[in-house]
């Protein structure tokens, strides 16, 4: 049994994380704004701390071995997104360095790639980053405070590892799955349905992975020693193929995709590192995840 320590555990991976560290058997802290009710009845410790506050985290990660640093901002403007995802993470890396803890796990995302920089092509984990100044596609998110805030957390990561912490990053696409802070289970669909989704052209890649795979990558990568960067992807369809599942059971959605004459993206997200440094791969499919997500609506 380890003790882990998970950021953002109030929130849809991390509370995912949380359930499934306790259900193997792990002791969990979770360091949050407002205590849980449902991490409570899970036994998980609730320290009250601000995610920027290095001192109150190293505190609260006394005796921790490992961390798994899921939480995370959108935005909506550089700033309010840096603050979160760049000086949180900056936090949680010097909390972990003086605490001693073992391990440190990273959740990013693959909208850190540039995408306008790779083209239509197979995105590797060396592929460029998004970086402050640069025109997102409208295809992507690269470029936009999220991304470019969040690549800057990468850095922050690699330099804990390069003082002495052992560390992973894990970057999903879309993560999929049920959840009432659930970004493409529960808001995107809410913004879909009330007319505010941001055209985005139908045929883009849509790359997702579920978000029960996803935590299975990072318990994997707790238990694991490799430092490394890996993507986490379950899949890929097409925008306009997620719309269409959508629209399967929000009979108030828009019937018609916006109209955009932006070129789509046409690339994929490699998999092949997970597997090979984890040993473990995502199973659960396109149609699984959107019932669980038709399922919680219905």
């Amino acid at each position: 049994m380890a003790r882990v320590l998970v950021t953002g555990a109030t929130g849809f991976v991390g509370g995912r994380v949380a359930r499934a560290l306790r259900a193997r058997g792990d002791e969990v802290v979770a360091t949050v704004r407002t205590p849980s009710d449902d991490l409570a009845a899970l036994g998980v410790a609730q320290p009250v701390v601000a995610l920027t506050d290095a001192e109150a985290l190293a505190t609260a990660m006394h005796e921790v071995e490992a961390v798994v640093h899921a939480a995370a901002g959108v935005g909506p403007d550089l700033d309010s997104a840096r603050t979160v995802n760049t000086l949180g993470t900056r936090a949680v890396v010097d909390a972990a360095l003086a605490a001693g803890v073992s391990r440190l796990v990273h959740v990013s995302t693959t909208s850190v790639y540039d995408l306008e920089a790779v083209g239509d092509a197979e995105v590797a984990e060396d592929t460029p980053l998004a970086r402050a100044g640069t025109t997102p596609p409208a295809a992507s998110s690269a470029g936009s405070a999220y991304a470019v805030t969040k690549a800057e957390a990468e850095a922050e990561v690699v330099r804990g590892g390069q003082q002495g912490l052992s560390i992973a990053i894990l970057r999903p696409p879309a993560v999929l799955g049920a959840g009432p802070t659930s970004t493409w289970g529960t808001r995107v669909p809410q913004g879909f349905v009330a007319g505010e989704l941001a055209p985005r052209p139908p045929e883009t890649t849509f790359g997702w992975v579920h978000v029960d795979d996803l935590v299975d990558a990072a318990l994997a990568a707790v238990d694991g020693d490799a430092g490394a960067t890996v993507n986490v992807v379950g899949g890929h369809t097409t925008f306009g193929g997620y719309l269409r599942a959508l629209r399967e059971f929000l009979p108030d959605a828009p019937t018609e995709d916006a109209v955009t004459t932006d070129a789509p993206w046409r690339g994929t997200y490699a998999t092949d590192r997970l597997p090979a440094l984890f040993g473990v791969r995502p199973t659960r499919d396109f149609a699984t995840a959107m019932a669980e997500i038709r399922a919680s609506w219905t």
